[in-house]
């Protein structure tokens, strides 16, 4: 029996984890990077706290250890159901049975020049691109003159959920910590975040508490919000709202929402209305194969009696689902439908502080954020990611200062940012 998996994220790495444990199952992972990463921290890196490969992990070290299971490098176009085949860019790919967990993408709401300028914070190459674009924009605002750096210093993100407040601020403690010590250009300029969301609350699956703590403390760290007022367009010099107002900013970044791709091959009786979601059972199989599942964002599973609309579109709910597909295709047994039990919520706000929402447990400051702290260590892949990771931690604790504060590409292509946005990377 030949299983492949389409996307190596939190639930397709757990699949072939799982899977992988019975010797006589042969199993393919494709993924367009050979590695698997921690969403939740990509912030981080993009900060300069915490390096690429502090929360990575090569798929082929994974491999190794498993003589069924195999790696297969290419960008995923189609699938044909009569031949059984996944239709990559380099080639094709057999099987006997596919699990499709391509997760998201990046939801632009069809505003081509907000996906042309605007900088996404999704995949760890992103986090990288914007790390870049900081610093080069820093370096830049340096050798003007002081009336024209603000649009140079002045950072927006779009999106008020925890990836959104995570990143303002730990902006705004670059901006805080880093910029007066590191920066003398900047005595009489000290640049500004802005956090822009559509809705009227920051956090807003998360309980009233946490969402004012968010509020109050961001306030606190100097992060301007703007509330009920989302992007309308983007120039890439330009913000414009929906109210109609405008925000000078070189640099926005978005987290905004995300989309699914379309799964091309499958009939249009296969996806729900829920942005080209994939309809699946209790056991996560589509409904018109026997031999298709789907998992993560990309799956809608309505058969829960705790999520009648489907589950949230979160990395808890990608491991979770994996963990189960893992076993259920392992055994080839008849298991219990899938249920998912939600662990709870939590964001980091800045420094010894955090928010967590945990069953019926709210709370927020010091012990929120050792919670924070202590659950993404543990939930990282490897050890060297968690020591490495943690040892980072602690250079950033002890000197408020980033240990990954460096670009990392040529000149010329950090010349061809500054003239035309994102899109020349």
């Amino acid at each position: 029996m030949h299983t492949v998996v389409v996307g190596a994220g939190f639930g397709g790495f757990r699949v072939m984890a799982g899977l992988g444990k019975d010797k006589s199952q042969k199993i393919t992972i494709i993924d367009r990077h050979d590695y698997n990463f921690f969403p939740p921290l990509i912030y981080q890196v993009a900060a300069g706290f915490l390096s690429p490969s502090d929360i990575s992990y090569p798929l082929r070290k994974y491999i190794v250890n498993h003589n069924n299971v195999s790696y297969r490098q290419g960008i995923f176009q189609a699938v044909d159901t009569q031949k059984k085949v996944v239709i990559l860019d380099n080639g094709e790919v057999a099987y006997d049975r596919l699990v499709l967990a391509m997760g998201s993408e990046p939801n632009y709401f069809g505003n081509k020049n907000i996906e042309k300028y605007a900088f996404p914070m999704k995949r760890l190459s992103d986090s990288i691109k914007i790390r870049n674009r900081l610093l080069h924009q820093f370096n830049y605002a340096a050798t003007l003159p002081e009336e024209e750096r603000k649009p140079y210093l002045r950072i927006v993100v779009a999106g008020g959920g925890p990836s959104g407040v995570e990143l303002a601020g730990v902006l705004s403690e670059i901006r805080n910590d880093i910029f007066a010590r590191e920066y003398p250009e900047f005595k009489n300029t000290a640049g500004s975040i802005e956090l822009i969301t559509a809705d009227p609350v920051l956090l807003a699956p998360m309980s009233e508490k946490s969402q004012q703590y968010a509020k109050r403390e961001l306030k606190g760290y100097g992060v301007n919000i703007t509330f009920s007022d989302p992007v309308k367009d983007y120039d890439g010099s330009t913000i414009t709202l929906f109210s109609g107002r405008q925000i000078e900013t070189k640099t926005m970044i978005w987290v905004a929402g995300v989309q699914c791709k379309r799964v091309e091959g499958l009939q249009d009786k296969d996806f729900t209305e829920h942005g080209n979601r994939l309809l699946v059972d209790d056991n996560l199989k589509l409904i018109n194969y026997d031999n298709i599942y789907a998992l993560g964002d990309i799956a809608l599973c309505k058969s829960d009696v705790k999520y009648p609309q489907g589950h949230p579109q979160l990395g808890q709910v990608a491991m979770s689902q994996g963990k189960y597909l893992g076993k259920k295709l392992r055994s080839n047994a008849k298991m219990t439908p899938y249920e998912y039990k939600h662990r709870g919520d939590m964001a980091m706000v800045g420094r010894l502080k955090a928010v967590a929402d945990i069953e019926s447990l709210s709370f927020a400051g010091f012990i929120a954020w050792v919670t924070w702290v202590w659950i993404h260590i543990i939930a990282l892949s490897t050890a060297k990611n968690r020591i490495a990771t943690t040892y980072n931690w602690m250079i950033a604790f002890f000197t408020r200062n980033q240990s990954m504060r460096m670009e990392m590409s040529s000149r010329a292509i950090e010349e061809k940012m500054h003239k035309k946005g994102k899109e020349s990377l």
